[in-house]
């Protein structure tokens, strides 16, 4: 079980001070009319470029500087507890644990473990529903607050050691518009420094209707009504809804959850696609790669398919 973090408790938490965190005024966000894409062509995929994503210290199973890495895990990780997602029953229950649940959880997000497909970040697995969360008030608020330290993995790579560390004191507020059809989250390390800035990413509810598909005109099948998408356009600045500067995009899928009896529930397809990607064999790349260190002949897409190919297993 998580231990419930006494900022959630905290009014400051809830009310960050940074320079430009608002309550965001839903009228006027949706009158810029945002839209997320219906081809699926994620921005994240031409990030991984330059001479600096030459070297693989950004794959998820990663051995640059290993030893270091297998050292700061085992005597000073702030995540000390590690499993397989291919052992996957107690790595999903760890994360879902009811107990931890709000029963003000958005049912979007209450009780599903999302998997963060296609996002190259040191990240794999998340449970919104541990958040402390509240209802909506009439004029609106702030409805959940999280840390990305609880229910929140990483790579054990040293990547993913230094995410980890990142994230001890990073926090998010959550607010939704009045269609429930957009969820804004917040990020923010310091909740009364008015000098920094809080980061916005926002998550859209699939609709009936909506179809999405990829550069080359197949449906994505697996993407369902109530599914969600993960957009950022601007980070700063809420109000920017403009997808020529969309900055990121993926589907997090839901691949696991706990029904009324307390059982263990894994969601198909999105579990078996999860489990695919984090045991695949990558051999193939092997000699290309010097053994998994240098990626001088890969394009940042196919570093991009590479790294989103072959997820750690261990988180």
């Amino acid at each position: 079980m998580s231990k419930y973090p006494e900022e959630y408790v905290d009014p400051k938490y809830w009310h960050p001070k940074c320079k430009n965190f608002e309550l965001i005024d839903w009228q006027k966000w949706l009158a810029t009319n945002p839209t997320v894409p219906k081809v699926y062509n994620p921005p994240q995929s031409e990030k991984l470029s330059g001479r600096s994503s030459i070297p693989m210290w950004w794959w998820a199973r990663s051995c640059y500087v290993q030893p270091i890495s297998c050292c700061l895990h085992s005597c000073c990780a702030v995540k000390p507890e590690m499993e397989r997602i291919s052992d996957g029953d107690a790595l999903f229950r760890g994360l879902l644990n009811p107990e931890n649940t709000s029963d003000d959880a958005p049912d979007v997000l209450g009780n599903h473990l999302l998997w963060t497909q296609d996002n190259i970040a040191s990240e794999t697995l998340i449970n919104f529903g541990s958040m402390a969360w509240r209802k909506q008030s009439d004029e609106g608020r702030v409805i959940g607050l999280g840390t990305a330290l609880n229910d929140w993995t990483n790579d054990v790579t040293c990547f993913g050691y230094g995410t980890s560390i990142y994230m001890k004191t990073r926090f998010f507020v959550v607010q939704r518009s009045p269609d429930e059809k957009w969820y804004a989250l917040s990020g923010f390390s310091s909740p009364d420094d008015p000098e920094t800035e809080c980061s916005f990413m926002f998550i859209y509810v699939v609709q009936e209707g909506d179809q999405y598909e990829t550069p080359d005109g197949n449906i994505i099948e697996y993407v369902k009504p109530g599914d969600l998408v993960r957009v950022s356009w601007d980070n700063t600045n809420p109000y920017e809804t403009d997808n020529s500067k969309l900055s990121y995009m993926y589907f997090p899928r839901r691949v696991a959850s706990i029904n009324s009896d307390g059982l263990l529930v894994k969601n198909s397809p999105h579990i078996e696609d999860l489990l695919k990607v984090a045991t695949s064999d990558a051999s193939d790349k092997c000699c290309e790669t010097c053994c998994y260190t240098c990626s001088c002949c890969m394009s940042p897409v196919e570093r991009f398919v590479f790294q989103t190919s072959h997820i750690s297993d261990r988180q």
